[in-house]
């Protein structure tokens, strides 16, 4: 059973923070500022280190709190009882779909060129559709039976098909198309056969992006991002 985020921001972002201080020691001239100098910078650094210490120690309170709250609200039935096979739960953000796997899905209903096609999704941190192994294939075979691009291109400077993630065209995916041409140079898929026409064409397109999991732990929910394998 898939659920969806409320109205609220469709990524999770993990901030990581580095804190660097330097310090400059200039127009050193007597002892005693020498002296009163090198004690006093110990004791600044120590008081900026607590002071970053109880900040990130909030922030983790507050992540944590945030993903309790995500986990009782949209993951649990009742006290006891766990959705989606009962310890983990699969969420996408409000309008993406989860069709299995660790994908979420959006299916916009207008068409649009590659390029405009490539630019929409990337607006949304997302690709468009990567058709990169079988079990893939598989599922957007089940997808409504229309012309979809994907996110395969040609590149005439090193004369080969790559998807966006930067990856080329496999020999085990090239065994998937079907008159791809490179005077044609953007991939489309229909009815479980990938093709290539001009850009500038239209057709529909489906964006993807990894689904987040949360997983009951002891006490607490963590989270964690499913990644596509290469």
């Amino acid at each position: 059973m898939l659920f969806f985020l409320p109205a609220m921001t469709e990524e999770v972002t993990y901030a990581n923070l580095k804190f660097e201080n330097s310090y400059e020691l200039d127009n050193i001239t007597k002892p005693e500022d020498t002296k009163k100098k090198v004690f006093q910078i110990p004791k600044d650094y120590r008081k900026q280190l607590r002071d970053l210490n109880m900040t990130k120690n909030e922030l983790h309170a507050n992540f944590s709190n945030m993903l309790q709250a995500i986990g009782y609200q949209l993951c649990l039935e009742g006290e006891k009882n766990f959705k989606n096979n009962g310890q983990n739960c699969v969420l996408c953000p409000a309008n993406w779909k989860w069709e299995g796997g660790d994908t979420c899905y959006y299916h916009p209903e207008k068409m649009k060129s590659w390029e405009e096609s490539h630019w929409f999704c990337s607006s949304r941190n997302s690709t468009l559709l990567l058709i990169k192994d079988q079990a893939k294939l598989n599922l957007v075979q089940t997808f409504p039976r229309r012309t979809y691009w994907l996110g395969l291109i040609f590149r005439h400077q090193q004369r080969t098909w790559y998807w966006t993630d930067n990856t080329p065209l496999t020999e085990e995916q090239k065994s998937w198309t079907k008159q791809i041409r490179f005077s044609q140079p953007c991939g489309y898929f229909y009815h479980g056969i990938v093709y290539s026409r001009t850009c500038n064409e239209e057709n529909y397109y489906i964006c993807e992006k990894p689904a987040i999991q949360l997983q009951r732990g002891n006490n607490h929910w963590q989270e964690d991002w499913f990644v596509r394998p290469e």
